[in-house]
């Protein structure tokens, strides 16, 4: 058993995407080993609920307020300004690491959250091994895909890309690459960009995965029923395109009876029901909003396609929850998508704007006519997820990291071995 400090700026129980992310990182290791965390106080009540039902001796939690003035959460509803409030964070909980690398005989340091390879960390100062992911953000939206992101969500974009193109100029991102012990990337193109900015120890490690009371018994057969149900699930924000779905699903509906539902609130919300009412489509898209991460199970079993058309993920959460359930996926070919089967997913290229939708609605369309087809991708998506994609498969990944580093023995966990990439 190690005494492991992670640090964790989203954490919280019943959430997805960040801070769901978090909660499984602390969750597990505390079974395993002497865990100290430095959280953001956002989950302070989830996770004081879920240690009141499953007391965790283990654990040791400490919330890194801010001042309200700088404050990501206690100011402002949203998260205006988060990056800013994110580094303020980040020399903070610098601060308290100190004070407990200098109480603990702390052994490794873990930087889990975010999940970026351009935000900064200073996990890496703290003269202890340093793990540093899994992380994400070595990929770029392709910037042609202008009309589906919009004037705002293109520039931002662009900045990003320059962002992602220039850090080997980025002193905090070198710094943590070349400090690392072990460096785990979320896909591929991080991959290569850790190795270029001074990484020695990088791993080929999504970032999320899927709990496994998520995944069905056995994959479900394929609904013979007339009307399909087509699921979008996230948060709607100009580079997740939810106006390329609806241009998509507004095809599939003039040649075939179907439904599409958006699951997930956000900025883009208002405008996109709006673009369904321009195109006639009130009666066949439904809005959910936001829903319990709990609830998406059940909901994801009513559908009987999955469709993503985010222009940029790191590592497709969602998606591999869809799969789970053992939907076909329909997808853009771009960043995590692409290390996922494609007996499993149907990959449609991002690279010509003027054929983007009617490309998805083409992949829509071949699964919508094919109950055999729903049936033989739903069955591969669901076998990937029990194989490859559970959290006790992320959670295998990083325990090899830390025995490596700790002069254990190791064995190299499947995922790996199947992706070439347990080490470079």
């Amino acid at each position: 058993m190690a005494k492991i400090l992670l640090l964790s700026y989203g954490c919280e129980p019943g959430r997805g995407s960040e801070a769901g992310i978090g909660w499984q990182w602390v969750n597990h290791l505390s079974q395993q080993h002497e865990v100290f965390v430095l959280t953001h106080p956002r989950g302070r009540a989830a996770i004081q609920a879920q240690l009141a039902r499953e007391p965790r001796p283990q654990l040791h939690i400490k919330y890194v307020e801010l001042p309200r003035f700088i404050d990501p959460w206690r100011l402002l509803p949203g998260e205006q300004a988060i990056q800013f409030r994110y580094i303020m964070w980040q020399l903070a909980a610098y601060r308290a690491a100190r004070k407990i690398v200098a109480t603990e005989e702390i052994d490794l340091v873990h930087h889990v959250s975010w999940t970026t390879m351009t935000g900064p960390t200073l996990a890496w100062a703290l003269d202890r091994p340093f793990i540093w992911g899994p992380v994400g953000s070595g990929q770029r939206a392709p910037l042609q895909m202008r009309r589906f992101l919009g004037l705002k969500g293109w520039l931002r974009e662009a900045f990003r890309n320059t962002q992602v193109s220039t850090v080997n100029f980025n002193p905090l991102a070198r710094a943590a690459a070349s400090h690392s012990a072990v460096a785990f990337a979320s896909n591929h193109d991080t991959y290569a960009r850790l190795q270029q900015i001074g990484a020695t120890d990088v791993r080929l490690q999504p970032d999320a995965a899927v709990p496994g009371n998520w995944l069905l018994p056995e994959p479900p057969p394929a609904r013979d029923r007339e009307r399909i149900v087509i699921a979008w699930a996230s948060r709607m924000m100009a580079r997740k395109s939810p106006g390329l779905a609806v241009e998509a699903f507004a095809r599939l509906r003039a040649v075939h009876d179907a439904e599409l539902w958006f699951i997930g609130d956000g900025p883009l919300i208002a405008e996109t029901r709006a673009h369904a009412a321009r195109l006639g489509l009130e009666r066949d898209v439904k809005f959910w909003g936001w829903i319990d991460h709990e609830r998406m199970p059940e909901l994801l079993s009513e559908a009987d396609i999955f469709l993503f058309t985010s222009l940029r993920d790191t590592c497709p959460m969602p998606v591999m929850e869809a799969m789970a359930r053992g939907l076909p996926i329909v997808a853009l070919d771009l960043h995590g998508v692409r290390y996922l089967p494609d007996n499993a997913v149907l990959k449609v290229p991002a690279e010509d704007p003027q054929r983007l939708v009617a490309d998805v609605a083409d992949a829509l369309l071949d699964l919508a006519l094919s109950p055999e087809l729903r049936a033989s991708c739903g069955a591969a998506a669901w076998a990937s997820v029990r194989d490859g994609h559970l959290w006790t498969h992320r959670f295998a990944g990083v325990e090899a990291g830390y025995r490596a580093i700790l002069g254990e023995p190791v064995i190299e966990p499947a995922w790996n071995e199947r992706h070439g990439c347990a080490a470079d």
